[in-house]
C-alpha cells in the first residue's frame, strides 16, 4: 500500500499545512500498515536463547545482572572470563596498572566484605613485576586487613611485616601487627612494634598499656612454662620408676612375656573411666574386678593398693546387702574367693583359691602369679560351699 504524503511533508505543489486530523490518519494507517507486516513474517523458534527453566541462574551469571560477586571457587561463565580477560590484557596495561587494577578489585571485595576475593586479588597484583613501593606496601597492608578479618592472625601478623619492610612508618598496619601479636601471644614481637608506634606517635596511651600488658603476660607466659616443663619431667620420672617397679615383680601378663617397656598393655578396655596401674608412694595401685559368676555381676575397685589383703574390700561391699544378694547370703566371712590362670603343665584351666582374709594383691599378683588382661586383676567370689560354686569346681579339669 501506498500513501500520498508530499502534501502532508509540504513537498508538493501544495504548501498547506498538515491537520491533526490528517496527522492521525496517516498514524493509524502506518499502525496498521506495520502491525500486517509483523503478523505476515515468517514465525520461527528461538533457540539459543535462556530456557524457560533455568534463565534466573543464567540470568545470575551476566557481568550486568548478577546481584552478588562470585566466591573463589566458582567457575567464571565465559562471559565474565572474557571481560576479565579484556580488563587484564598485558598487551594493554602495563604490571604497575595491572597490580593497581587487581588493588581496586581487592578493596572493592574487601568494602564488601568478601575478604578471601580480596585476598586473591591483592596475591595476583604482588605476583607481578613492578617497581611502586608504595603501592605494594598497600597491598600488603590491605591483604592483611583482610585476613585479620578473617581471624588468620598468623598470616594477617606475615603480610603486615612485608607491608612494613616497604614502609617503616605505615601506623595503621603497625597497630594491627600488635594486635595480631596479642591474638598470637607474641609477646616479644609486640612490645617491639610498640615501640615502633610510639615513636611514631609518642604518648599513645593504648598502645603504652598494650605494651605493659605485653611484659605482663610474657612473664606469666614464662612462669607457666617452667611449671610445665617440671610437671613434664615429673611425669618421665614417674614413668620411669612406674616401669622399674612393674618389671621388678615380674607379673603374670597375659599375651605378654619378658620386660615390660611400655605402659599401654596395662590399658583398660574402656579409657578414661578407669585409671590404670600407678604409683602411691613406691606401691602400685590398681583397678580390680570382683565377679560373682552366680549372678553374672561384678564390682570395680578403682584403688586397690597392692598392700591391702582383700578381706579389706569384701567388707566394704557387702557392709550393704547389695540388690543382687535376693538371699542375702553374701558377706565378706561367706564367700570363698578364686582366680582362673593357664594351666602351665596340662592344656585347660587351672583355679587358685585365695585366703582373702591373710592374702594382699601384691601376694596374690607376685606369689600366686594372677593373671592382668588389658591391666585388670579379676577374682571370682563364690558363696561357700554353695551349689553353684561346687558346680564350677567340678567343670574345671
Amino acid at each position: 500500500m501506498t500513501y500520498r504524503t508530499d502534501r502532508y511533508l509540504g513537498t508538493g505543489d501544495s504548501k498547506q499545512p498538515m491537520t491533526d486530523e490528517e496527522r492521525a490518519e496517516l498514524a493509524s494507517r502506518l499502525d496498521e500498515d506495520l502491525d500486517n507486516f509483523i503478523d505476515n513474517l515468517q514465525k520461527t523458534p528461538y533457540k539459543d536463547g535462556w530456557k524457560e527453566e533455568t534463565w534466573r541462574e543464567e540470568m545470575e551469571k551476566h557481568p550486568f545482572f548478577m546481584t552478588k560477586p562470585p566466591e573463589p571457587e566458582d567457575q567464571p561463565s565465559p562471559l565474565v572470563e572474557g571481560l576479565q580477560n579484556l580488563r587484564y590484557d598485558p598487551d594493554d596495561n602495563t604490571p604497575e596498572e595491572l597490580a593497581t587494577k587487581h588493588k581496586d578489585d581487592g578493596n572493592f571485595n574487601f568494602k564488601c566484605r568478601k575478604y578471601k576475593l580480596a585476598i586473591l586479588s591483592y596475591q595476583e597484583g604482588l605476583k607481578l613485576d613492578f617497581q611502586n613501593d608504595e603501592l605494594r606496601a598497600q597491598m600488603f597492608n590491605n591483604m592483611s586487613a583482610s585476613h585479620y578479618f578473617l581471624k588468620n592472625f598468623r598470616s594477617s601478623l606475615t603480610a603486615a611485616e612485608q607491608a612494613l619492610k616497604l614502609k617503616a612508618d605505615y601506623e595503621k598496619t603497625i597497630l594491627r601487627a600488635i594486635n595480631c601479636c596479642v591474638q598470637l601471644k607474641e609477646f616479644d614481637k609486640c612490645s617491639n612494634f610498640c615501640d615502633k608506634y610510639l615513636e611514631l606517635v609518642p604518648g599513645d596511651d593504648n598502645v603504652i598499656r598494650i605494651k605493659k600488658e605485653a611484659f605482663k603476660s610474657k612473664k606469666i607466659a614464662e612462669m607457666e612454662k617452667r611449671k610445665a616443663i617440671k610437671i613434664e619431667k615429673q611425669k618421665e620420672a614417674d614413668h620411669t620408676k612406674l616401669l622399674l617397679e612393674l618389671n621388678k615383680r615380674k607379673l603374670n601378663i597375659v599375651g605378654k612375656s619378658g620386660p615390660i617397656k611400655e605402659l599401654t598393655i596395662f590399658d583398660p578396655r574402656v579409657p578414661g573411666l578407669v585409671k590404670p596401674v600407678h604409683l602411691i608412694g613406691d606401691f602400685l595401685v590398681w583397678p580390680v574386678v570382683f565377679l560373682y559368676p552366680e549372678y553374672k555381676t561384678s564390682d570395680m575397685i578403682q584403688e586397690f593398693n597392692e598392700t591391702t589383703i582383700l578381706y579389706t574390700h569384701l567388707v566394704e561391699i557387702f557392709a550393704e546387702r547389695p540388690e543382687w544378694d535376693v538371699e542375702g547370703k553374701y558377706n565378706a566371712d561367706s564367700v570363698n574367693v578364686y582366680f582362673e590362670s593357664v594351666n602351665e603343665y596340662k592344656s585347660g584351666t587351672k583355679i587358685t583359691k585365695i585366703d582373702p582374709r591373710t592374702c594382699t594383691l601384691f601376694e596374690a599378683l607376685t606369689v600366686l602369679r594372677c593373671p592382668i588382661e588389658n591391666g585388670t586383676p579379676v577374682f571370682l567370689v563364690f558363696f561357700a560351699g554353695g551349689q553353684f560354686e561346687k558346680e564350677f569346681l567340678e567343670e574345671v579339669p
